[in-house]
């Protein structure tokens, strides 16, 4: 299974064009795709839905969730009202069937001297051929550790709380209810990808990842792997954005943490202001 992260900047690339489609093309080889910085309902590109845009091209299952929405709504010349909603969040595109998702908000503290907006993450459970995988597209505020801290603790409390809390129905509805399918099962595997703004080196990235392991709700020890480093890689002058280190990063449940094959960074591409981070599982 080939795996993928990628802060599309809502489709402006470091060349200053605005295209999608080669936003498609480079992610085309990748079965999961998670999307950060996707838009809906701008009128700077047509209201276009990018996630969907991307999903259509590549033939693929998508689930978007815009953590920060706003108006973009006008009144025709006849009167009448267009309501349409601009929002700015997170996608995971699949190849396979996404049984059931859902999009969470994260802390924000308001700002005086600085721009920031609202950060979220999707968390989607996709029927792969190997199983239910979870998989989270995540974005995490850019303005420093002291707005990234309490997101990360409440992401890590739902990554693992995620059983204890189940999918987005439980058991089966009764013969009068229309909605007749079976609780889906809630995988303990996970993959949790995205744009974190933070480097190995931030104190953000123990709590997911290091030493220092995060306790849930239920007293368990959550603890991740990184597939950057369990592929074997090296922190020596890696960037997945320019001059900001490794700040994409695709974090992994340790039952998946033998599986990766490889990591590898997009360099080069100029699609959007990031680098793709693609990950090799042999699932």
């Amino acid at each position: 299974m080939l795996f993928c992260t990628y802060n599309i900047h809502y489709g402006v690339g470091s060349d200053g064009k605005y295209d999608v489609a080669r936003i498609a093309d480079t992610v085309a080889e990748a079965d999961i795709v998670c999307l950060q910085e996707a838009v809906s309902g701008w009128p700077q590109n047509g209201f276009a839905d990018q996630t969907a845009e991307i999903a259509s091209r590549l033939n693929r299952y998508h689930w978007y969730h815009g953590a920060m929405e706003s108006d973009a709504s006008e009144v025709g010349a006849d009167g009448r009202i267009v309501n349409r909603r601009r929002s700015f969040g997170n996608a995971v595109i699949s190849r396979w069937p996404i049984i059931w998702a859902r999009g969470h908000l994260l802390p924000k503290t308001a700002l005086v001297d600085r721009f920031d907006l609202q950060r979220g993450f999707v968390e989607a459970s996709i029927e792969t051929p190997a199983g239910p995988l979870r998989v989270y597209s995540v974005h995490l505020s850019h303005v420093g550790p002291q707005q990234r801290l309490p997101q990360v603790r409440a992401l890590m409390d739902t990554v693992l709380n995620a059983e204890r809390v189940g999918a987005t129905w439980d058991s089966a509805a009764g013969s009068t209810f229309m909605f007749q399918e079976r609780r889906p099962d809630v995988s303990r595997s996970a993959i949790l990808a995205g744009d974190f703004n933070f480097t190995p080196a931030h104190p953000e990235y123990p709590l997911v990842c290091g030493e220092t392991s995060y306790y849930g709700r239920l007293g368990t020890t959550m603890h991740l792997a990184d597939a950057w480093a369990a592929a074997g890689n090296s922190e020596e002058e890696v960037d997945s954005f320019p001059r900001e280190g490794r700040i994409d990063h695709v974090f992994v449940t340790h039952d998946l943490s033998p599986r990766v094959k490889k990591a590898w960074i997009g360099y080069g591409i100029v699609a959007s202001d990031h680098w793709p981070v693609f990950v090799e599982f042999d699932l």
